[in-house]
């Protein structure tokens, strides 16, 4: 009876067009399950993440084929509900446990700071490998208990710090100092946070290195010595030499700053495309002619086409020829299984990642976008036009380049429908609810699901022709510019800075936070690279 019940199955899921492996793995029963185990691609992952949970499977047999699972997981690092790594260690760590497993160990500390995690480390290690893994899993205070008096003192230093014990800290900092000079950075910031400066800055005169300086610079800023912050920070960073360039400009030492900004231009930092459009701006308004060409010149990146310079078009992605797991996938999708033909696409690419070019478009096929642009990136291939119907008709029902739409997904959320922020940003176009709310409010209607993608195409082309009105002081790009930041850092925060300011560039160049101007590059970026793309 139970083989002509199996049987039976088997020739339904065939019926429907489902692959053989995947048939078998549908019973759900224990024999058919090891026999997909025993063999290879992604059905074999899944069914023995199966048998990992079967009490009738020897221990061993589980604890493998959970760590092989959990493995997978961590190595794809897909973004859909359900993929994530972390609850498949959670099953893998106590069965690599119970086996007596030596790789129990790693698996716990991928858990790590989790208390079950902590404990489980405290068990199985000892000396140095467990006090290296206690502090690189954040767990600060199991550190601290079981560190012995004397050992590791930059451990127990800076376990201290990240807890906010900064007085306890010092006595490590020093002790880690007398043997290595890193010390010192850790102690100045210590005694910053405590409010002595004096100390501070003679705990960071004592490591030549650039961070250092950089911290040095910020006590001395802290404490109005601006010029000698500005020394300080012309040996450190590029953060330290973003700020010196502020400093400089607000003591109206403009051409020392358009040195800076010129020297800051030539590198591949963060700061590196904003301090070429700043010294840009300076130099025309110090009327040098050369130093603004050298600027222009060392433009790049989307900030550019604020001055009418296009950046060069993403790369050709390599042709790639078609994957074998095309037609297996074609066949899941066919019976209804995608979520199959997503494990089978990410497995591929996992074990094979130099086939990415033939690969991203069945990515983009089974809608996972994120996952295909970061194979893809920086190719012309990382830059994909999902949902083209609702956004080119919502972009121009609003009067929109349905390019610029394209790019603000692009950075919002690489197409992801069901994105969500660390700071609760909903859906393809990452609204708060509060915003989202206004928008519904602005056309008339109950709010939407912000998980539905043409919603969120529609909310976000009403919000930005919105923004693009209340930006109406400005033409052009720069119009775009004031809209795209008032739509990451809220328009009465874009809007009052520019009046503080005196208008968009020094906005760009004083505002208080990095993001919005770097957001503006990003998105800037991407519509350059969207409109060089049929």
């Amino acid at each position: 009876m139970r083989l002509w019940w199996l049987l039976f199955l088997l020739f339904a899921c065939r019926a429907q067009g489902l692959p053989e492996a995947y048939a078998l793995l549908e019973t759900g029963r224990l024999e058919a399950l090891r026999q997909v185990a025993q063999g290879g691609g992604y059905a074999a992952l899944l069914a023995g993440s199966r048998l990992a949970q079967r009490e009738e499977v020897p221990l061993a047999e589980r604890a493998e084929y959970a760590w092989r699972y959990a493995l997978f997981l961590e190595g794809v690092r897909a973004f859909e509900p359900g993929w994530e790594a972390k609850p498949a260690w959670r099953v893998a760590a106590p069965l690599l446990e119970g086996a007596k497993d030596p790789r129990a160990f790693s698996a716990w500390e991928r858990l790590l700071p989790e208390p079950e995690a902590v404990a489980a480390l405290l068990r199985l290690g000892e000396g140095e490998r467990l006090w290296e893994a206690l502090f690189r899993g954040r767990a600060y205070e199991a550190l601290l208990s079981v560190l012995p008096p004397g050992e590791r003192p930059d451990l127990r230093a800076q376990a201290l710090f990240r807890l906010g014990r900064y007085r306890e800290a010092l006595p490590f900092y020093r002790a880690w100092a007398e043997a290595d000079l890193r010390g010192y950075l850790g102690l100045g910031y210590a005694l910053w946070r405590l409010g002595q400066r004096k100390e501070a800055l003679v705990a960071f005169a004592r490591y030549d290195h650039p961070e250092a300086r950089l911290g040095q610079g910020r006590v001395l800023e802290e404490m109005g010595l601006w010029l000698e912050a500005v020394a300080a920070y012309r040996r450190s960073t590029p953060e330290g030499l973003w700020r010196a360039t502020a400093l400089l400009e607000r003591l109206g030492l403009r051409k020392e700053a358009l040195e800076l900004y010129l020297n800051l231009a030539q590198g591949d930092s963060l700061y590196a495309d904003d301090a070429a459009l700043r010294a840009y701006v300076l130099a025309g308004e110090l009327g040098l002619v050369e130093a603004r060409e050298e600027a222009y010149a060392r433009l790049q990146g989307g900030l550019g086409l604020l001055l009418g310079k296009t950046p060069p078009p993403p790369p050709p992605a390599p042709e790639g020829s078609p994957p074998s797991e095309a037609l297996l996938v074609e066949a899941l999708v066919r019976a209804g299984k995608e979520a199959y033909a997503r494990g089978e696409v990410r497995y591929a690419l996992w074990t094979r990642p130099r086939d990415w070019p033939s690969l991203v478009p069945l990515f983009y096929r089974l809608e996972m976008y994120r996952e295909g642009i970061r194979a893809a990136w920086p190719t012309a291939l990382a830059y994909p036009r999902p949902y083209r119907d609702w956004v080119e008709a919502y972009a121009r029902k609003e009067g929109l380049d349905p390019d610029l739409l394209y790019a603000l997904f692009h950075v919002e959320s690489r197409f992801d429908p069901r994105a969500v922020s660390p700071t609760g940003a909903l859906g393809l176009a990452q609204f708060l609810r509060s915003t989202w709310a206004d928008v519904a409010r602005m056309l008339g209607e109950p709010p939407a699901d912000p998980f539905d993608p043409e919603s969120a195409i529609r909310y976000a082309a009403r919000y930005l022709a919105w923004l693009l009105e209340r930006c109406g002081a400005f033409a052009g790009l720069e119009r775009v510019a004031c809209a795209l930041t008032a739509y990451n850092g809220g328009i009465g925060y874009t809007l009052r800075g520019m009046a503080q300011q005196g208008g968009l560039y020094p906005f760009l160049r004083f505002q208080e936070r990095d993001e919005p101007r770097e957001y503006l590059a990003k998105v800037l970026a991407a519509y350059a690279a969207y409109r060089a793309i049929p």
